[in-house]
């Protein structure tokens, strides 16, 4: 059957038999009747064309035409896909309207975006698997933490709080020998995958170094440096490290700083003391670094609080950081719940906002 919109739709519109089988995409036109009344070559070519039934069909499977008579009918332009003999198909469908604006059937245009839907195919899959995979790093890092509570005479609670899903920050508490703990805390630089090895290559490390040299934070320090040197990494990965040893014999506290800023904060009767000193963050490129190695006491009562950058240069809707003084003021008048009280007041400030890791720790000795 003949449609009668054929001559009038191709004469009295803007469409050309000659630029619509040049289109390299797929291209039929529909009439008010809901009839197809042409293809482009590319069309015929790929997906055939009936032209004595005026259907569109491959194999069993035959294209409707539904999409174009909602289009007929409202004027609306609508995007939709399609999967023909197992190609996707982007279809977009458009009135064809006169020079009155009269609606007088409709064009339908078939990308082929089967490579596409298979690339993301492909990143979803990926995504997916690189999810489960940070999800099971993210549960051995998790473990590899030090457990909340006493250890002897030392009560350790801290705050550790990725800005994603793995941190570039780690801590740890552990016993050298009979008398003596390390403390260390280290702030890598980025965040993410890469970040979260090199902190549990940190953690690896402290632990393999002999207990003699673990007694000394500059020698600690040195050794960390040169092993991590002996990994040959990029300029772009270091790392920020303070290391201390605490004696509960003696009280005596000696203590290194590899660059980690800001320093820890000592409070004794209520009073609070920074524990500065000087040096290098352990990289590659600094192979003959040395550490200054400094002493003070922890007595019964003491605090000792460790942070990285990432609770001192939060910011708040005014661009002004949170800072150590609103820290020092909370360790000073408060003897329970200090760590509770700073994540409630940081995330006040900050409106729950984070931008980076989080890690605090904090040491009681009774």
């Amino acid at each position: 059957m003949k449609s009668v919109y054929k001559d009038i739709i191709f004469n009295k519109s803007k469409l050309n038999y000659q630029m619509l089988d040049a289109i390299a995409d797929l291209v039929r036109v529909i009439d008010a009747n809901d009839r197809v009344i042409f293809v482009n070559s590319a069309m015929e070519k790929q997906l055939g064309y009936d032209k004595m039934t005026l259907v569109c069909r491959i194999d069993e499977f035959e294209i409707p035409t539904t999409i174009a008579k909602r289009t007929i009918d409202t004027g609306e332009i609508i995007q939709r896909e399609e999967i023909i003999n197992g190609i996707y198909y982007s279809v977009k469908c458009s009135p064809i309207r006169n020079t009155g604006g009269q609606i007088l059937g409709a064009i339908e245009v078939f990308r082929n975006i089967s490579t596409e839907r298979k690339l993301i195919t492909e990143i979803i899959d990926k995504n997916k698997n690189l999810s489960v995979e940070m999800a099971q790093a993210e549960k051995i890092q998790t473990l590899l933490l030090p457990e909340e509570g006493f250890n002897e005479n030392i009560k350790l609670n801290y705050i550790y709080k990725p800005s994603s899903i793995l941190s570039g920050d780690m801590f740890d508490l552990f016993k050298i020998d009979e008398d003596n703990f390390g403390i260390y805390i280290a702030d890598t630089v980025g965040h993410g995958f890469a970040a979260s090895m090199l902190t549990m290559f940190i953690r690896f490390i402290i632990r393999s170094i002999r207990p003699y040299t673990l007694l000394s934070p500059a020698k600690a320090l040195k050794a960390l440096q040169t092993r991590f040197s002996e990994l040959n990494l990029g300029i772009e990965n270091y790392f920020t490290f303070f290391y201390g040893v605490y004696n509960k014999k003696t009280s005596a506290f000696l203590y290194s700083n590899a660059g980690h800023y800001p320093s820890p904060i000592l409070i004794s009767k209520g009073e609070a003391q920074v524990l500065e000193s000087r040096g290098y963050p352990i990289t590659k490129f600094l192979k003959d670094a040395d550490y200054t190695e400094k002493k003070t006491d922890l007595n019964t009562g003491d605090k000792l609080f460790l942070m990285t950058d990432g609770i001192m240069d939060s910011k708040n809707s005014k661009n002004e950081i949170y800072g150590t003084n609103r820290v020092v003021k909370i360790l000073e008048d408060h003897e329970n719940g200090e760590l509770d009280l700073l994540a409630n007041d940081l995330y006040k400030f900050t409106l729950g906002e984070q931008k980076d890791d989080i890690t605090a720790v904090l040491l009681k000795v009774w």
